[in-house]
């Protein structure tokens, strides 16, 4: 009935935690399956994967290092199951969470109707500061404050780990475009399924958690590598709602004006973030002024970085000659490319993502 696919780089520790959590489902094992793709990990991830082979209707597969766009091809062409659950390899799962999945998609058995649900944070996460404010003040992980039960939504909420959908809408339509390494392969497509109907239904009890704590400058990193995706996002699809979406356009005109006190503003977050830990772990508390100070630091800090690697992806891109925005126009996946998941050869101007 449901697939579950698993793509991992290098996180063996954390997809041990990952497959424990689907041990206890209140899903009969013998209605889900779990596929694990390994993206050219050099950790123990094949030993991990191994010791849930006899607690788990498990299948495994390796592919040399492609990024997650073309991993989640590889799951999605060797799952078997009616309905596939993309799941991170750095959220654990709620023990009716495959249930939850299941009964949405039974209530909206359409092809074109996929299935959203909740992540929050981890034991011992809901403190950190930042964490706190990227999933639930800035939006810039999660965006659930204004999601209600049971909501009917659009494709920009076809999000990566945490959704679901039926495997015939993607093997008929749209799979996920290789091209992207990290960032947009899951809006990206939700984009072009909108075209065949594609609604995402919530459903808040479908929880996992995410148990991966994410420094301040790992963060910003993560989001210069997001901007690189929104322009190219940008590139594939020149309609106007996508360039709003991405917000390109605004990037090109405000880079400029931001690039000489980028690194000042990242110091500056930087400073108060390191702070604000400081504080907790003596436990101090934050005050409502410092945490208003921290969280206007943090969105300067977090929205420069988004248009730094919007305006370096596109330098990089005039600099090599290539891709243009013509060249990748062209670079629509199709299922025969992208069924030789992991042999596929990325455009050498694409930089090396990884997660």
């Amino acid at each position: 009935m449901l697939s579950v696919v698993i793509c991992t780089f290098n996180r063996a520790s954390l997809l041990d935690k990952v497959l424990g959590s689907l041990c206890t489902q209140t899903l009969p094992l013998h209605d889900f399956e779990v596929i694990i793709i390994n993206d050219g990990s050099t950790d123990n991830t094949d030993a991990v994967a191994a010791s849930y082979a006899s607690r788990l209707p498990l299948r495994y597969s390796y592919q040399r290092n492609a990024g997650l766009a073309s991993a989640k091809n590889h799951g999605l062409f060797a799952s078997r199951g009616d309905i596939v659950l993309f799941l991170d390899d750095d959220d654990i799962a709620a023990a009716d969470l495959l249930e939850e999945h299941v009964k949405t998609h039974m209530a909206f058995p359409a092809e074109q109707y996929a299935v959203l649900g909740y992540t929050g944070l981890g034991d011992g996460m809901r403190p950190d500061p930042l964490m706190h404010f990227v999933t639930e003040i800035g939006c810039f992980l999660f965006s659930y404050p204004s999601l209600r039960q049971g909501d009917v939504l659009d494709y920009t909420y076809f999000w990566g780990g945490r959704s679901s959908c039926k495997r015939s809408l993607l093997l008929e339509f749209g799979v996920f475009n290789p091209v992207f390494r990290f960032g947009c392969k899951d809006i990206e497509l939700g984009y072009r399924l909108s075209r065949q109907g594609l609604r995402v239904v919530y459903n808040k009890n479908a929880v996992s958690y995410t148990v991966r704590k994410i420094d301040f400058d790992a963060f910003c990193n993560r989001l210069e590598r997001q901007g690189a995706s929104n322009y190219v996002f940008s590139q594939l699809h020149p309609e106007s709602e996508v360039q709003q979406l991405t917000g390109i356009a605004d990037s090109e005109q405000t880079w400029p004006m931001i690039e000489p006190h980028h690194e000042a503003i990242k110091q500056s977050a930087r400073h108060l973030d390191l702070m604000a830990n400081l504080k907790l772990a003596r436990s101090l508390g934050l005050d409502e002024d410092t945490r208003a100070l921290l969280h206007r630091a943090y969105w300067a800090a977090f929205k420069a970085c988004l248009m730094k690697g919007a305006v370096e992806k596109k330098l990089a891109f005039q600099q090599s000659g290539s891709p243009s925005a013509g060249a990748l126009g062209q670079l629509q996946p199709d299922h025969a490319t992208c069924a030789s998941a992991g042999n596929w050869i990325p455009d050498p101007s694409l930089q090396r993502e990884e997660r």
